[in-house]
């Protein structure tokens, strides 16, 4: 325990909280498969864990662990059987399993990460949490990054026919879509593997939020950005902790790290998202990048496109006993009573 409290110290996460008797301290281990610089991190997962020493006076606390212990896709299952206390990952690697999450990543949806995550929550707690999709972690948030822009090394693509043959690196069922349904080649890998495929032409483009350029090195590559109204799409993303250690925590401690998760976590953790593109457009700008809107007849094709995957979504949550039409169309309304002060 005295090692993990000095790991802890030097992480910077003791918020300048004096320990309790090593004996009254839980420990949560937490891990990040991005690099401990990235934002998700620095603005999102720190801040929370010194809100968590703050709410408890010290006696729950978070070690992040110094390399990942898994792939992102094998998070959640990591968290359910005890490899690690708390991660978090995006919804979109496995969507099968948590599809209803999948609403949020639709095109033009909110205009920051705010709007997104916190209407995403409460649609959750007013409609998905009764599928039991969560029911083997505590599920502690979710949150969405930026709007999603299409990055391109060589040029812009503004019309549909410009993907024509495009080797395009994407993250989820929607840029996925996008791609496909324009004649590009979809390439799938992890996030952090992006600087990689990109400089040696394994990809020609990628469908990223902004923050991703200055976060994976990629905005001396990637130049040539095209972006629409409230984005090409957005990821989702789940963050829970084990069910057992949850459980084994006081009723107090409970409630005291929950006041802070939830739509807590979820303006929280926009925020930092939101701060992390504003950083990411300044390194677009530093590097020499461009940036035009999507043409009118491409956006006219998404629109289509959007409609045809939330019938198609719609039908899939109908299937799992949720009523697909009206979570969508509450889930729009919530981002803009979101982005209304509301």
């Amino acid at each position: 325990m005295r090692k993990a409290a000095i790991t802890l110290a030097a992480a910077g996460l003791l918020g300048g909280f004096a320990l309790p008797a090593q004996s009254d301290t839980t420990v949560l281990t937490m891990s990040n498969w991005v690099p401990p610089a990235h934002p998700i991190v620095k603005y999102i997962m720190v801040p929370w864990a010194n809100e968590v020493a703050k709410a408890t006076n010290g006696r729950v606390r978070i070690q992040m662990l110094p390399k990942p212990i898994a792939a992102p896709n094998q998070h959640y299952d990591a968290v359910i059987n005890g490899q690690v206390d708390v991660a978090w990952s995006t919804y979109g690697y496995q969507p099968e399993r948590f599809m209803p999450y999948l609403i949020a990543e639709l095109p033009q949806l909110g205009d920051t990460a705010v709007d997104n995550g916190v209407a995403l929550w409460r649609t959750h707690k007013k409609y998905i949490e009764k599928a039991g999709i969560h029911k083997d972690v505590h599920l502690l948030g979710v949150m969405t990054h930026g709007p999603g822009m299409m990055h391109h090394r060589s040029k812009f693509i503004l019309k549909p026919e410009d993907l024509q043959g495009q080797k395009i690196r994407v993250g989820g069922d929607v840029p996925r879509a996008i791609v496909e349904t324009f004649g590009g080649v979809v390439i799938t890998q992890p996030a952090p593997k992006s600087f990689e495929i990109l400089s040696a032409g394994i990809a020609d483009g990628i469908t990223f939020p902004m923050e991703s350029l200055k976060s994976f090195k990629i905005a001396g590559i990637v130049k040539y950005t095209t972006y629409v109204k409230g984005g090409l799409y957005s990821s989702s993303f789940w963050f829970a902790v084990n069910k057992n250690k949850f459980a084994g925590l006081s009723k107090a401690d409970q409630a005291a790290i929950m006041k802070v998760s939830g739509e807590k976590f979820a303006r929280l953790a926009g925020a930092g998202w939101d701060r992390a593109d504003k950083e990411g457009l300044e390194a677009k700008k530093e590097a020499g990048g461009v940036m035009k809107p999507m043409s009118p007849e491409f956006v006219a094709a998404l629109a289509k496109l959007t409609a045809k995957l939330e019938a198609d979504y719609a039908a899939k949550m109908d299937a799992m006993g949720i009523d697909g039409k009206q979570t969508i169309k509450y889930f729009r309304a919530e981002v803009a009573r979101v982005a209304a002060g509301k």
